[in-house]
């Protein structure tokens, strides 16, 4: 190749780089819809672009931008709807207060982790609370300065929250389950904060409840809603008809006992709802919206119907027949009914033939219209709830129409539930955010009856082979056969490469165990255990990703395992992704030595003290 044509081919490289991150910059991502009380203006937090959109209702367009010091999170207006408080960013995360009339930050503080689900106390707007997503937290807030006044314990991932009108009781949505995933029942749960004692309750979700994106409060107060798939883990993955793999829905609870009252399913017998994400209740309190993130639909719901229903249903079936109801439905068996909610609820597509919009990940209700932010469009959406057939319109773009690149469109795929047959899930289903669900799952390509932890894909690229046992042997072929025999669908190559670029594009955030961005006293003795001959943790967990990349038996095979070798996973990351080894066995690291010996094929990891033990757990939950 002569220099001219080496040069030409630098440039169109370059110049295809610079409009791959030129496209990158200009999308928007709506995460969250906000309106003024009196309906005028519509607040859009966008992601992507690091912004408050502020739109005008009676014109549906975007009047100006606000920025947003790094990414954010979540966004919460003060009571005189003057100032404008917003998470962002995420080790070492921030709260900063806005004034909505010149744009200008008033103030800003760190809080933690990602914080998300602010929420003003009604009661005493002085006291801000808010989620630590990735600390596992709920932070108390002093305002205006932001500082810290108490912490208490969520469970995992707390990502969203609500809190009633009188300030009492601070609902938090924690996103996964935190079990242990080899046991009878795994559900994510909603915690409880008293806000005035400081004591809390968890308040557990149906078995298999994960996914937990979004909650909410009715107008009148009296419920808590939250959306979550409800997985069917225990069952093989040999079909996804009539939600055999997944199902999805809303659960409610009691806001003035604290209590559950039932997950009921939006999914309709031949077509799955797959990743319910936001959630809201008209002001009459008549109709709960959900969006349908994974099939790109509005999911309007009867609310009083649905809880007269509800209401009328035997507990169980010893209930049933103390009242003489042979046969009769009870109450625990409605998170089993996909035909529950049939003739209370109708679906509304948001894209079609003409505008293909994907992704509704944020709704606000303004009167008697539900306002849809398409999280991939860069749109608002507008469905009229009284209208006799509800149907969706363009209501305001955000920005240009998205251009996307190929990492972009594959993390679009993999949200994308109208690429598995029937609907029932996505790719992210199972692995939201391309982490695990913490649940274990039956896959069909090592045999039947030998469940497995849902593993996360951060570095699954860079790291072959794929599955615990290594029966594919990378990664882009496991992104094919999974849309082939786990979606059961076949879709173009096109599509699988893109995946393969979002995968690859996939950035791991800083433990939350660091101090200043570095490793603390402990880990860095943790370190030296590690790197301790005697102990042989650096034998197999080698490298820069902390493998070897071959399989091993260190002893972990359990009754239901075919085999006794598995592939030595990455260390990098591991913070996030409780519970753990191949059948999530341990929700506490710390077991994984003390109760499973793990290492003692190699080394001599019984001999380890307590105390390195603990410092060991530091050092690679900062890693």
């Amino acid at each position: 190749m002569s220099i001219r044509a080496h040069l030409a081919t630098v440039a169109a490289a370059a110049l295809v780089l610079i409009c791959a991150v030129s496209s990158a910059a200009e999308y928007k991502g709506p995460i969250k819809l906000l309106p003024t009380k009196d309906g005028s203006t519509l607040y859009s937090l966008n992601k992507d672009s690091h912004e408050i959109a502020v739109v005008s209702v009676a014109e549906g367009k975007v009047e100006r931008s606000i920025p947003i010091p790094g990414e954010p999170n979540d966004m919460t207006l003060s009571s005189d709807e003057k100032t404008m408080y917003v998470g962002y960013g995420d080790y070492q995360g921030k709260i900063c207060a806005i004034d909505l009339g010149s744009g200008e930050i008033l103030g800003e503080g760190v809080i933690g982790h990602t914080p998300r689900g602010l929420c003003v106390n009604p009661a005493d707007e002085s006291v801000m609370f808010a989620c630590l997503q990735f600390d596992g937290k709920i932070a108390k807030v002093s305002l205006p300065d932001f500082k810290v006044l108490a912490t208490y314990p969520a469970l995992h991932e707390p990502c969203d929250a609500v809190i009633t009108p009188d300030g009492k009781t601070y609902y938090v949505a924690n996103f996964l389950p935190l079990d242990r995933s080899d046991g009878a029942n795994v559900a994510a749960e909603i915690t409880c904060l008293d806000t005035a004692t400081g004591e809390s309750k968890n308040i557990r979700l149906p078995n298999g409840s994960s996914s937990m994106h979004h909650i909410c409060l009715s107008p009148d107060g009296k419920w808590v809603y939250t959306t979550a798939i409800l997985a069917r883990y225990q069952l093989p993955t040999t079909q996804v008809e009539r939600g055999w793999m997944n199902t999805n829905g809303f659960s409610i609870i009691d806001a003035e006992k604290r209590e559950f009252v039932n997950t009921v399913l939006l999914d309709d017998v031949d077509s799955g709802a797959a990743n319910p994400w936001p959630i809201a209740v008209t002001p009459d309190n008549k109709t709960i919206c959900v969006g349908i993130a994974g099939t790109h639909e509005l999911c309007l719901v009867d609310s009083d119907k649905t809880h007269e229903k509800l209401a009328s249903l035997p507990k169980n079936a010893e209930e049933a027949k103390e009242k003489g109801l042979s046969n009769a439905t009870t109450a625990d068996q409605v998170p089993q009914l996909l035909a529950f909610l049939v003739g209370l609820k109708k679906r509304v597509k948001l894209s079609n033939r003409t505008l293909k919009v994907k992704g509704p990940r944020s709704l606000a209700i303004i009167d008697n219209k539900a306002y849809v932010g398409m999280y991939f469009s860069d749109v608002i959406m507008v469905v009229d709830l009284k209208a006799r057939t509800p149907k969706a319109k363009e209501f305001c773009r955000l920005g240009p129409e998205p251009e996307m690149d190929a990492a972009r469109r594959g993390e679009l795929a993999w949200h994308d539930a109208t690429l598995c047959f029937q609907n029932w899930q996505s790719c992210a289903s199972c692995h939201p955010e391309a982490r695990s669900d913490a649940l274990n799952w039956d896959l069909l390509n090592d045999g039947m009856g030998n469940p497995k932890n849902a593993k996360g894909m951060l570095h699954s690229l860079e790291l072959p082979p794929a599955m615990w046992h290594g029966v594919r042997v990378n990664a882009e072929k496991a992104i094919r056969t999974g849309f082939q025999y786990i979606m059961f669908s076949n879709v173009p190559e096109e599509t699988c490469v893109d995946v393969e670029h979002y995968l690859k594009s996939l950035r791991q955030l800083p433990s939350p165990k660091l101090v200043n961005g570095e490793l603390s006293e402990k880990a860095l003795r943790g370190k030296a255990v590690f790197e301790n001959e005697k102990y042989a943790c650096a034998q197999c967990h080698v490298g820069e990703y902390f493998t070897d990349q071959k399989m091993h038996d260190v002893g972990s095979r359990a009754d239901y395992d075919h085999q006794d070798d598995f592939d030595t996973p990455t260390l990098r990351g591991i913070w996030r992704t409780p519970p753990y080894m191949h059948d999530g066995r341990y929700v506490d690291l710390k077991d994984v030595f003390l109760d499973g010996g793990h290492g003692d094929v190699l080394g001599d990891v019984g001999d380890m003290t307590e105390e390195e033990v603990d410092d060991l757990v530091e050092y690679l939950l900062s890693i």
